[in-house]
């Protein structure tokens, strides 16, 4: 044992210095073939990195996977197989190699891309309806304020007009056109969803797709609700495949000043032009000396907010695995307004949560959370009777902004009986000058601005949880249930005051609302896909049922012992109850449907699709609950026939579809007849008058919704790689659109509103692009789109054929039309003919029996149309003078890459549409005049535009309605303009970064339009400029970057 031991330890002391040699260069050896190796995962085509792709031996081992900008890094030997994943890409095996970049394939062409069809998805390269698509990537290098931006000037056929630049503000979203009088908004759906009150509470950073459903085709689907046509929002979800965590980051702060203002008279000319309306009227003149006044106030300067701020700051966490995923965001957007920025003001606090979670292999659950919470304070717009800009615009020069003379404060109005009135609008500038030349609503625009605050506020929660089940033989089913909640009111204070002898409040008044808005939706659908050879099939059936429910509950009280409007609320009062006043009301109705789609394709070749939907509404009277709205489209991709052989055109399908939708915009009883109280009279001996009432409107058990039919006629081309385009021709026709109609005199009541209308609306949309990459680091993506509609209403069912508008001025001039055979809204007034200018040519403008048409007219007044012939200039000479629908809408975006820099320019504007200029108070001959004046007549031959100016107008020259006030809306404006910068990924990670991204960003930068009021773009005035709040030129600096 012994002599084994000292064997076996001589042998140990031999063979060790040759292990150990032979260790060393062992290791040598693998230390020299394991050399880090690093490498980048790119997506074929585009060149942009893969993230979360998954790098592993070719027997399963995984080494790595990539991080946010494709890199990876691994100890290898040199050679060795790897192979290379990623969800949604084709695998690939590639050799090991520093430096290496994996080039992986996805697993679907753009052309088989999927959209959201409502219930379910579709490849694109199958769809057959007029469906958009816009992306994550489309918008995320935006400065967006709002979602519906997402969609203005990216998509033909859909119009997107901002209601104002008022911080909060919505927009006006309307798709191929005008559909009803009595509603045209948009169906929303988010995440399944069906929400009320827009989509203004979304953060745009957590949209991932964003799809329009056009036409009817697609939108049956959705019943009778999608007449307007439809726009699904899908928010993001959990990415990646390697259960990495990803946090992103975004935020950017800018400022925003008015990009224009409107011309006036300064000081001097106004006094010039006032004393020359008195001489012309006769009277004596008011300014011995205008020069005295120098330029005056500028009261636009006074009121706008220069350099107002608005920030944004966005936070994401995400991250997915073979067994689920989730996104979570939180964000933050504060905007001050250009006018009055403790009065105009808007921030939005959103918080959101998204899983999915695989809790069998046949089953999978999910849920969406989103919760919003807003506040606002707003000033009045867009009317001549309170807003800031219209006061602006009217007040005259030469009143200051604030009244320092001593003289002046100790006599009227600024006194009563030798006291101050106590209830003079002040700050700490002292007390706000009061004009004794301009009366009635036109008053110091920045005192009215202190005697009402208003702030307005919602919180919105919106939930949907579902489950998927696989079923097994082509079978699955999906339950969800959504809930959308919404808490919204607001707070009103109004202190006494005195701006003039017309305007003010000798005690405050304070105004409470409050609001509940409750909504939810039950889906159930069974699917089913299968292929039997080249024949596939795509099913969907199922049954959705949604109750909504609200109610309102305000009031207000005058005299609160208070004027801190933090204090100020309806219970602090001093006088009697009967000063207080409460209102309140409650609504609800249920909708319950069936529906069903096919989708039919043979060896992707031949495509149709068929779609059945009936509905049943609470909104509708007993005899017509139920309708029903089918569709069918088809399609045909000529280029998968055999006998294609074009190489100019590598892709091309052709469409055609028609279907019907429906319009559901209705009061809950408003089928039901109504009385009305008040309609006291007397009976008897002694004819006291007794308390009565009788019915007011007549029942209509009929009444359903309206109906719209729309036929579409597409094709979709692909031009080789890099260009395409799509065009789509429809015609829209609305049916049974609810109207009143006439009825005999000897009813003694109201007309029942019924379904009599017809409207029209005609179209074509085209897109184009071209998209090119010539490397990783360069780029280029052009896209365009121009849409065209005509509009008709075509029947109203009543005696007249036409339907008043709006209204303008203390007088009620209508100035706009719904009339049977013109476009809905139409500018309605007097046509001019130039300006007379001499007495001659106002003694020759004679009807066929020798009278003068104008007989109080003279040189320098405009020449009226006699549009009827009928030998006089009256009421029944007004008629149509333009269209606030624009013919033409257009978009275009330039995306390009060179190295790590970015540009993003994205133009929109429309064209064919006219403005109706209201912001002059015509009927105050003190108040300011537009620049334009300084052009007016004053002698034969110096105007025939613009007529001479007089303190008595006898000819009306500026109180009536006519093509004077319309001016050509058409416009062209660079929306965004956008320069980033991605630091190299060696600098980032200096400071724990990876993909990090700087920029700057311009909003509003220019615009090109012969408007000459604020902004041609005004959304909720339907093209009528009462002084609409412009929307402000923004420029901006952010970043985004990613911390895992």
């Amino acid at each position: 044992m012994v002599g084994f031991t000292i064997r076996s330890h001589h042998m140990t002391q031999r063979i060790l210095p040759f292990l150990v040699i032979l260790l060393a260069f062992g290791t040598h050896a693998v230390w020299a073939q394991t050399t880090p190796i690093k490498g980048t995962v790119v997506e074929e085509g585009t060149f942009s990195p893969i993230p979360n792709a998954v790098i592993s031996l070719a027997d399963g081992a995984v080494l790595t996977s990539s991080d946010a900008q494709g890199s990876f890094t691994i100890n290898v030997k040199a050679g060795v197989s790897l192979k290379v994943r990623a969800l949604g890409y084709t695998d690939k095996t590639v050799p090991a190699a520093n430096g290496m970049r994996v080039i992986l394939v996805s697993e679907t062409s753009e052309l088989d891309e999927v959209v959201v069809v409502g219930f379910g998805t579709q490849k694109k390269s199958n769809v057959t309806g007029a469906i958009a698509q816009v992306k994550a990537k489309d918008i995320e290098n935006m400065s967006l304020l709002r979602v519906e931006q997402a969609l203005q000037g990216r998509t033909a056929g859909v119009q997107v007009t901002q209601n104002s630049g008022q911080p909060g503000a919505g927009s006006v979203v309307r798709i191929r056109g005008t559909a009803s009088i009595n509603g045209s908004d948009p169906l929303y759906v988010v995440d399944g969803v069906v929400i009320g009150g827009g989509i203004d509470y979304l953060n745009p950073n957590d949209i991932e797709t964003i799809e329009v459903l056009k036409d009817a085709a697609s939108a049956a689907i959705y019943g009778a609700r999608g007449a307007n046509g439809v726009i699904i929002v899908t928010t993001k979800s959990g990415k990646g495949a390697s259960g990495q965590m990803n946090v992103s980051v975004s935020a950017y702060q800018g400022i925003q000043n008015p990009w224009r203002k409107v011309s006036v008279l300064d000081a001097t000319e106004y006094a010039t032009l006032q004393n020359e309306m008195a001489a012309a009227a006769g009277q004596s003149i008011p300014y011995a000396d205008p020069r005295s006044f120098g330029a005056g106030t500028d009261w636009q300067d006074a009121v706008f907010n220069r350099n107002a701020p608005v920030q944004s700051i966005d936070v994401s966490m995400s991250q997915s695995s073979k067994d689920g995923s989730y996104f979570a965001s939180v964000g933050r957007f504060r905007q001050e307004g250009i006018i009055a920025p403790s009065r105009s003001n808007f921030e939005r606090i959103t918080a959101r949560l998204n899983t999915t979670n695989k809790v069998h292999q046949a089953i999978t659950v999910g849920m969406s959370t989103a919760f919003t919470h807003n506040t606002s304070q707003s000033v009045a717009e867009n009317t001549e009777f309170g807003s800031p800009l219209g006061r602006a615009l009217n007040m005259d020069p030469i009143t200051p902004v604030y009244e320092t003379n001593p003289l002046a404060l100790s006599g009227a109005p600024y006194t009563v009986n030798g006291v101050l009135r106590p209830n003079l609008v002040r700050d700490q500038g002292g007390i706000y000058a009061i004009s004794n030349r301009v009366t009635s609503e036109v008053v110091n625009p920045l005192a009215a601005l202190l005697t009402n605050t208003n702030v307005g506020w919602s919180d919105k929660i919106v939930h949907q949880s579902y489950a998927n089940v696989d079923l097994g033989g082509g079978f699955s089913a999906r339950t969800s249930m959504g809930i959308d909640l919404a808490f919204y009111g607001g707070n009103g204070f109004i202190p006494s005051y005195y701006l003039n002898a017309t305007n003010f409040l000798d005690t405050n008044l304070v105004t409470q609302s409050f609001n509940r808005a409750f909504s939810w939706m039950w889906d159930n659908t069974v699917s089913y896909t299968k292929d039997f050879g080249a024949h596939h099939i795509d099913a969907v059936a199922g049954h959705s049922a949604q109750a909504v429910n609200g109610s309102y509950i305000g009031g207000s009280k005058r005299d609160v012992p208070t004027d801190d409007f933090g204090f100020a609320t309806i219970s602090y009062a001093r006088n009697a109850e009967s000063e207080r006043v409460y209102g309140g009301k409650w609504e609800r109705y249920a909708i319950e449907s069936y529906f069903g789609r096919v989708n039919y394709d043979y060896d992707d070749r031949y495509l149709a699709t068929v779609i059945l939907r009936a509905d049943a509404s609470s909104r509708f009277g007993p005899n017509f609950r139920w309708g029903y709205f089918p569709s069918i489209s088809t399609g045909w991709n000529l280029h998968k026939e055999s006998w294609w052989s074009s190489k100019l055109i590598s892709s091309m399908k052709i469409r055609a579809g028609y279907g019907m939708s429906g319009n559901d915009a209705a009061g809950s009883l408003e089928y039901a007849a109504t009385i009305s109280g008040g309609r006291n009279y007397s009976f008897g001996y002694n004819e006291f008058m007794q308390n009565g009432t009788s019915p007011s409107q007549i029942a209509n058990p009929d009444l359903r919704w309206e109906r719209v039919g729309q036929a579409n006629l597409g094709a979709d081309l692909r031009w080789g790689k890099y260009l395409y385009t799509n065009l789509d021709l429809y015609h829209r026709a609305t049916y049974d659109m609810k109207t009143r109609p006439v009825l005999p005199d000897y009813v003694g009541n109201d007309a029942p509103t019924a379904n009599v209308g017809q409207m029209r609306n005609m179209g074509i949309d085209f897109e184009a692009g071209y998209e090119r990459n010539f490397s990783p680091t360069k780029s280029i993506r052009l896209g365009g789109n121009v849409s065209y509609v005509q509009n008709e209403v075509v029947f109203l069912g009543n005696e007249e054929g036409y339907l008043p508008g709006q209204r303008w001025g203390p007088q009620g001039l209508e100035i706009t039309r719904i009339q049977e055979g013109l476009p809905i809204g139409y500018f309605f007034g007097f046509m001019t003919d130039g300006v007379f200018q001499n007495s001659a040519d106002v003694a020759g403008y004679v009807n066929n029996e020798g009278g003068l048409l104008q007989p109080d007219a003279v040189a320098g007044d405009f020449r009226f149309v006699d549009v009827n012939g009928d030998g006089a200039i009256d009421a029944d000479d007004r008629t149509f003078i333009g269209n606030p629908t624009p013919d033409w809408t257009f978009g275009a975006t330039l995306n390009a890459r060179w190295g790590g820099w970015d540009a993003v320019v994205f133009l929109q504007g429309v064209v064919g549409n006219q403005i109706f200029n209201a912001t002059r108070r015509y009927d105050l001959p003190t108040a300011n005049l537009n620049g334009a004046a300084l052009d007016r007549w004053t002698g034969e031959g110096s105007s025939d535009l613009y007529p001479r100016l007089t303190a008595l107008d006898k000819n009306f020259n500026f109180a009536r309605s006519s093509n004077f006030y319309v001016e050509d809306g058409s416009f062209a404006r660079i929306k965004t303009a956008q320069l980033g910068y991605t630091l190299p990924e060696a600098l980032a990670a200096k400071v724990g970064l990876k993909r990090t991204r700087i920029y700057y960003s311009g909003t509003n930068l220019l615009t090109l339009t012969n408007y000459k009021g604020f902004d041609p773009e005004i959304g909720n005035g339907f093209g009528v400029d009462r002084g609409i709040y412009p929307q402000a030129r923004m420029h901006s600096i952010g970043f985004s970057t990613s911390l895992n």
